[in-house]
């Protein structure tokens, strides 16, 4: 084994409460008055464009807002939505042994659906930013779960020399054993399938 690539939200960093408060931040920065149901809909229109689209760019994320949920929302909303959640960095400290013990083995990256700006913020906020060779985000990549999203990994190292680590089925492990990768499934799932683990600090008993 060479490499490993992990996913980031809810895989190294738990997606938090935290994450619609940086939004609802915003908004009120903007001096924008909206109900909880209207920022809740805008909440889920976000997480909702990934599957859209095939790559992520700021116009088209914020057309597709702004047509799902009716408002006008402009482009310095996006950018400082980028820069408010690279606060967002809520991790458990044993995540930060891990990495320290698996980048003395391997290469490691990150495969992310969001953008690499925000992504590699909260890495290094979190202080872990330093153990990873190379972030993608969606916005410089692809939105997995599209193989072409894999295939930067592919362009350095053989399928059968890398690791996948992720906790989602669908955009993380079946795509990434489609390129012929091994594959590690985050989970509190029991499968027979798939290598699961519970917590990332597992992973130094595997790898």
């Amino acid at each position: 084994m060479k490499a490993v690539i992990f996913d980031l939200d809810n895989t190294l960093i738990d997606w938090k409460d935290e994450f619609i408060f940086a939004l609802e931040n915003v908004l009120k920065e903007l001096g924008l008055s909206f109900s909880k149901e209207k920022i809740e809909m805008i909440n889920n229109a976000i997480d909702e464009v990934e599957n859209h689209y095939e790559k992520l760019t700021k116009k088209d994320f914020l057309e597709f807002v702004n047509r799902m949920c009716k408002v006008n929302l402009s482009k310095e909303f996006v950018d400082k939505l980028i820069d408010a959640q690279k606060e967002c960095s809520y991790f458990d400290e044993e995540v930060r042994d891990t990495l320290e013990y698996l980048s003395k083995k391997y290469k490691l990256y990150l495969i992310t659906n969001w953008f690499t700006e925000t992504q590699e913020g909260r890495l290094e906020k979190a202080g872990i930013l330093k153990y990873f060779t190379k972030v993608y985000g969606a916005d410089i990549n692809y939105y997995k779960p599209s193989i072409k999203a894999f295939e930067v990994i592919l362009k350095m190292y053989e399928a059968k020399d890398c690791v996948y680590v992720g906790d989602s089925l669908k955009k993380d492990i079946l795509p990434a054993l489609n390129v012929g990768m091994n594959v590690i499934w985050k989970t509190t799932e029991e499968n027979e399938n798939y290598q699961t683990i519970k917590l990332i600090k597992e992973l130094k008993n595997i790898l």
